[in-house]
């Protein structure tokens, strides 16, 4: 009896002093925190993060304790990055323990939004949707494949201007989709309104993002509400989730199947869903899971590729109505390179550094998207002496990286002098990091890059871009106010934009066949 005793209270004993090794090195660990504001309990710092503009708030952080910076939102470790070296150092120089993402329990659980690679965990099937995307978007001879197709859109974007100017943040849009829709499912786009593709993706996106209650967002720190029944009262997220569980299947199964029927009738055009079907085909029949990966892929270039591409040119027009110096050394660089017989070419771009600098300024001053996709620590990790809690959202805040007065001497200023001259390495290039970090970098980021500037050239070399003037002939200022959320748009603003000469309108009109022909 005495000898069971002792061994039981020695076993207990030993229990005892691991459970309090374990908890003092936690806790520990927990003293080595990055800095950030206090915490309070249960709440965190939830409390603290407004509504909107986000990544203004974040840079107010930044200033105070660092571009490393820990807080708490409810009981989630989060850690914002406010430089470009932080950022890279986590997220590429060790991606093997920061390029998952977080939960996401409201899209990819109740929504069932689990096709779209910008959701998905680093998993199988992500890997193979990344390959798809490097066969057939990613790569030098998939760019060059598309080259056709964008020249071919940004000739109807110019007559489309031509013949209504006013609308011309409208033929940007459409530009844009049809050159996702095009590529991703051989659609063509004439407008966008009425196009039974874009209504449907614009719903789905719309129940999705359109806001239904403080339940959607609280799901997401607390996944257990997953589980409320939709009829109790203040279930209201539950309900739009259900619907827009619909909205998106719906986007996903209805454009697959048109490429599916349209090619069981021999009439499909070849586009990415095409493409990822043959490749699965060759495996023998297809699979639920390879449908459902497929629909997934596809239906990500829209949701993922339109509104960069739409906001990064909507913005250079700004950037242009607002500085006509900009303006007109730019032009002057494109006409100089092309003449007026012809329009740019992607061959031409190498000649044109001046544009270049100017691209990279609109892409540093207002970034589409201020603050990347979160990324999620996978393990816990040490950096700088600070401890990375395992399931930490990582948020890279772009604003803060390109709005560094250590870096960019007056960062509100729009200057594409600033690098002029400058050796613009991998990290140096806005371009480089305003489409993500890592392994999790949009997949697209290319041919956007390519669709910008193959627009943004060819405008110059056709068209004048100046202020509006009233009936008075008063200049209208062009100062509008940019959405605070996750993507910066500007409101709607008037520009006066027309052919800079004849010749120019005769090379715009020339191309009608072209613009009303099918690729």
């Amino acid at each position: 009896m005495l000898v069971a005793f002792w061994v039981t209270t020695f076993a207990l004993g030993t229990v005892v002093c691991c459970i309090l090794y374990a908890t003092q090195l936690q806790w520990s660990k927990r003293q080595n925190l990055p800095p950030g504001p206090p915490r309070v309990p249960l709440l965190g710092n939830i409390h603290q993060l407004p509504q909107s503009y986000q990544y203004k708030f974040f840079v107010q952080w930044a200033e105070r304790y660092g571009d490393v910076v820990y807080a708490e939102f409810f009981t989630r470790s989060t850690i914002v990055v406010s430089s470009v070296k932080a950022a890279c150092d986590l997220m590429e120089k060790r991606s093997a323990k920061f390029s998952e993402r977080p939960r996401f329990v409201r899209i990819r659980e109740m929504i069932g939004w689990t096709g779209n690679i910008g959701w998905r965990p680093y998993d199988d099937t992500w890997k193979r949707q990344r390959r798809w995307f490097q066969q057939l978007l990613i790569s030098a001879s998939a760019l060059k494949s598309h080259r056709p197709l964008q020249e071919h859109e940004v000739r109807r974007l110019l007559y489309d201007v031509v013949q209504h100017p006013a609308d011309f943040i409208s033929h940007i849009k459409r530009y844009a989709a049809s050159l996702i829709l095009e590529i991703g499912y051989g659609h063509t786009v004439t407008s966008v309104e009425g196009d039974e593709f874009i209504q449907l993706v614009e719903a789905g996106i719309h129940e999705v993002f359109g806001g239904s209650g403080a339940g959607s967002a609280l799901v997401d720190f607390f996944p257990t509400l997953k589980y409320i029944p939709a009829w109790l009262p203040g279930a209201g997220f539950k309900r739009a989730a259900l619907m827009a569980k619909e909205a998106i299947a719906a986007t996903e199964d209805i454009p697959y199947k048109s490429v599916k029927d349209a090619m069981a009738a021999g009439v499909a055009k070849p586009c990415f869903t095409t493409a990822m079907i043959q490749d699965c085909l060759k495996k023998g029949a297809l699979t639920f899971e390879d449908e459902d990966d497929i629909k997934g892929t596809a239906a990500t270039l829209y949701a993922g590729g339109t509104d960069p591409i739409v906001t990064t040119i909507t913005v250079f027009v700004l950037a242009m109505v607002q500085h006509p110096d900009v303006f007109r050394k730019a032009q002057e660089e494109v006409i100089q390179v092309v003449g007026e017989e012809r329009l740019p070419e992607f061959s031409d771009r190498t000649s044109m550094p001046y544009l270049e600098n100017v691209l990279r300024e609109v892409y540093r001053w207002r970034p589409a998207v201020p603050t990347a996709a979160p990324h999620m620590s996978s393990e816990d990790d040490v950096y700088r002496g600070y401890y990375i809690p395992k399931g930490s959202m990582i948020i890279p805040n772009l604003w803060a990286m390109f709005h560094d007065p250590e870096v960019y001497q007056e960062p509100e200023t729009f200057n594409p002098e600033r690098f002029s001259g400058m050796n613009v390495d991998r990290y140096d290039d806005p371009r480089r990091i305003v489409f993500g970090f890592g392994r999790r970098a949009c997949p697209g980021r290319y041919f956007a890059d390519n669709s910008v500037w193959i627009l943004a050239a060819s405008l110059l070399a056709t068209m004048d871009v100046r202020k509006a003037r009233n009936a008075r002939g008063e200049e209208i200022a062009a100062s509008p106010k940019f959405h605070g959320g996750t993507v910066i748009r500007p409101e709607p603003f008037v520009c006066d934009i027309h052919p800079r000469s004849e010749k120019s309108r005769e090379l715009i009109l020339a191309g009608k066949d072209i613009v009303t022909a099918q690729l």
